[in-house]
């Protein structure tokens, strides 16, 4: 009998995704939520699923749902994951996980309590291919953009460059958290209405052996001079990570993946600029 997947935001991406990865082979696609309950049922008509719900928490109180398809927005979706995670409720999510200091409490509860075990992050961008180039070298430069990501001039769309932009960039601190780390800020700025940070520039350098240069810039950005553009981000087919999604949905045990490496560097990060 196939475990129940439920989306837990009724949108494009999501129902792309269990598509391309043939999802209802494995698992059977058993509802989906909205915070409107119109919405919901439109979605669920649409792609003849039989069950919806017209808010987030009334889904994952659904005791007969196994996996739970996480696209919400970067600003709610990790108090959703810590819900689903509580409730028992496997999640497959995409990044980043958080986006606040606030959510670093609850995500070392999860990790205390190997409940990060049943997160699936999922890697669109081959989130290790600076830690593999990084082995081979002394110095490195990382330079990434929002730009083209956003298509609307409104500040309040802005995203956060550090925490949202570089998961290579904090798969590679993570993997050297055994060794030196010296993060040294050379110049940053933050939007005046988000406060999120949307120019960065700081050498990172790893047991004085490994130097990377870093820049990170929005697409709105006055720094946004001599940047590398980075193009749509799109969910690979197959991801990267696609032999271990499967895994993780075939599995009786916990899964350790991909999801626990965040949590270092974004704490390295908040106490090297916020405190």
């Amino acid at each position: 009998m196939k475990s129940n997947l439920a989306i837990l935001s009724s949108d494009q991406k999501s129902i792309d995704f269990v598509k391309d990865n043939n999802l209802s082979i494995k698992l059977n696609l058993y509802a989906n939520s909205s915070r409107s309950i119109e919405v919901a049922q439109k979605f669920a008509d649409a792609n003849n699923i039989n069950k919806y719900y017209g808010s987030y928490e009334d889904l994952i109180n659904d005791k007969n749902v196994d996996f739970i398809l996480n696209f919400l927005p970067p600003g709610i979706k990790f108090e959703y994951i810590y819900l689903c995670l509580k409730n028992n409720i496997k999640v497959i999510t995409d990044y980043p996980i958080i986006t606040n200091s606030n959510d670093l409490i609850y995500f070392n509860r999860l990790i205390n309590t190997n409940l990060i075990n049943n997160l699936f992050l999922i890697d669109e961008v081959n989130i290790k291919k600076l830690y593999l180039c990084s082995i081979k070298k002394n110095i490195i430069s990382f330079t990434k953009s929002f730009q083209d990501l956003n298509k609307l001039e409104n500040s309040l769309n802005r995203k956060d460059v550090l925490f949202e932009l570089c998961p290579e960039l904090f798969y590679l601190i993570y993997k050297y958290r055994e060794k030196k780390i010296s993060i040294f800020k050379i110049e940053s700025a933050l939007d005046k209405l988000t406060n999120k940070l949307t120019h960065l520039k700081c050498n990172i350098e790893i047991d004085q052996k490994l130097k990377i240069n870093v820049i990170l810039t929005s697409n709105f950005d006055k720094n946004l001079t001599n940047t590398v553009k980075e193009k749509q981000i799109k969910l690979n087919k197959p991801i990267y990570n696609y032999k271990d999604l499967n895994f993780f949905i075939n599995s009786k045990k916990s899964f350790e993946n991909l999801s626990i490496f965040t949590y270092y560097p974004y704490k390295l990060f908040q106490e090297v600029f916020y405190e």
